[in-house]
């Protein structure tokens, strides 16, 4: 049995998928590995390739990790994009060289699938204690010199519950660390609680795998339900009336943003539903889920794109793997 820490609660084992899916994961796969061949690859295709693989046949079918060493790896270091890779996307031949959180913690799993007796544990949890920044938090600010007010605040908990999953299995997460990372994790000035889904569950993850569940933040579940408003189901990542542009203190530019529900975003708080006190939330945060369950199962491939304003166009795609997956978890449930 796998699982990753991405997409929580979810069994990554042959056959754990909803049927109507299977065409859809296999045309992904192979036009990855036609990708592949041709030296256009990222470590989230790899990392979505290896899930598909474990998914239909319940081993890895295709050389992954060999790809990652050919392709997303300079020196041994790990990377987000090939070459070929970044000379698809917009302007970003000279910037696609990056060694992110995600890629390094992307090859460490991978790696782990594929032979967990050779992963070098240390080695990784170096690469991500070099991403220690000044304030005490982990992130790419090699990558992006964002200040910290201005990050996403789920790239910060996300980059900590990668980093933290990493120093547990190479020995690194000691308990001097674990109060350092944790602290930071919960301050209202570095990390304040925005109402992401995605943010807090990724926080919720971090503290539980240091052993410091105890500090997350309370009130998760006024969060939770702001981010079901104008959704008939499920729940957006965040509340639209609390998205406003960072430079201009306002909504203006956002007020015509659409919500739009999520597979994954229901499986994050499926998760953070556990940390709720008041027992007739959470009962009414997981009817809600078994309704939207029940949407999925008659509307499998109900899972939009998010679209900014009155553009037409989708703003990224709609169904991936792990959104796939995810909608895959939650049928099985109901």
């Amino acid at each position: 049995m796998s699982t990753h820490v991405f997409i929580p609660e979810v069994q990554i084992i042959k056959g754990n998928f909803f049927p109507v899916y299977e065409q859809y994961l296999k045309d992904w796969r192979i036009n990855a590995i036609r990708m592949a061949e041709d030296g256009k690859v990222s470590a989230s295709i790899c990392l979505q390739a290896t899930l598909i693989d474990l998914l239909i046949d319940g081993k890895i079918n295709h050389d992954w990790k060999g790809i990652m060493d050919e392709h997303l790896a300079e020196n041994g270091i790990p990377l987000s994009y090939s070459e070929s890779y970044g000379k698809l996307l917009y302007k970003f031949t000279a910037q696609y060289k990056q060694s992110t959180i995600h890629a390094i913690h992307t090859k460490w799993w991978v790696e782990q699938i594929t032979d967990t007796t050779k992963v070098d544990h240390t080695k990784f949890a170096e690469l991500i204690l070099a991403k220690r920044q000044s304030d005490g938090l982990i992130y790419d600010k090699d990558i992006s010199e964002t200040i910290l007010r201005h990050r996403m605040k789920t790239e910060l908990t996300m980059s900590a519950a990668m980093a933290v999953e990493i120093f547990r299995a190479s020995g690194a997460l000691t308990k001097k660390l674990a109060v350092e990372l944790a602290t930071e994790l919960v301050s209202p000035i570095k990390c304040p609680a925005l109402g992401y889904m995605s943010m807090e569950y990724f926080r919720s993850i971090a503290l539980l795998i240091m052993g410091k569940e105890n500090l997350f933040p309370v009130g998760i579940e006024n969060y939770i339900d702001s981010c079901s408003e104008g959704l008939s189901v499920g729940w957006c990542d965040f509340a639209m009336k609390s998205k406003v542009d960072a430079y201009m203190g306002t909504a203006k530019r956002t007020q015509r943003d659409k919500p739009i529900h999520s597979p994954l975003i229901a499986c994050y708080i499926s998760s953070l539903a556990k940390l709720i006190k008041d027992v007739n939330r959470a009962n009414s945060v997981l009817s809600r889920l078994t309704k939207y369950s029940i949407h999925l199962r008659a509307n499998p491939f109900d899972i939009p794109a998010f679209q900014m304003r009155d553009i037409p166009l989708n703003f990224g795609i709609d169904k991936t793997p792990i959104e796939i997956i995810c909608a895959s978890h939650l049928i099985s449930k109901c």
